[in-house]
């Protein structure tokens, strides 16, 4: 019996060691990522943004110098005057550009260039999208119903 209570004592021991190192590993990334963070944020980036109104009137705003860190929806309104609904739980939803409104089956859609694919729709809402340097996005007022690539 006094062997089996070691072994148990020996598995708690091991855990305990596990816990002590795993949390002072978390805390020490913890801390280098906010520190990296922290002396990356503010360092202005550049991207380029498309303005497609649909009707072939395209604007291009390249070289849009921002922060990093900033999201699609802050650059875009450098850039346009945008009228936007938050929803709870989701995020940003675009009502409008420049006075441009959604109206079914017309929406405003982002995209953004690959250069292994080509232009890609958007994976998040703009609100959450982060833009990185040298970045090209393109806001596209598409017909949803048939989402084809923005040609420009």
């Amino acid at each position: 019996m006094q062997k089996l209570e070691n072994k148990w004592f020996l598995v708690f021991l091991a855990t305990l060691c596990w816990a002590i190192a795993a949390t002072f590993a978390t805390g020490y990334f913890s801390f280098q990522y906010n520190d990296l963070l922290n002396r990356t944020k503010g360092r202005p980036i550049h991207v380029n943004i498309e303005l497609n109104y649909g009707n072939g009137t395209v604007e291009w705003h390249n070289n849009t110098e921002t922060a990093m860190g900033t999201t699609l929806l802050n650059v875009t309104m450098l850039v346009s005057d945008v009228n936007y609904t938050m929803w709870p739980g989701l995020g940003a939803l675009v009502n409008g550009l420049d006075h441009v409104q959604n109206a079914y089956p017309f929406y405003w859609m982002w995209w953004m260039w690959a250069s292994y694919s080509g232009w890609v729709e958007g994976p998040v809402g703009c609100d959450k999208y982060v833009v990185t340097d040298n970045e090209t996005l393109c806001w596209f007022y598409e017909n949803t119903t048939i989402s084809p690539l923005p040609s420009s």
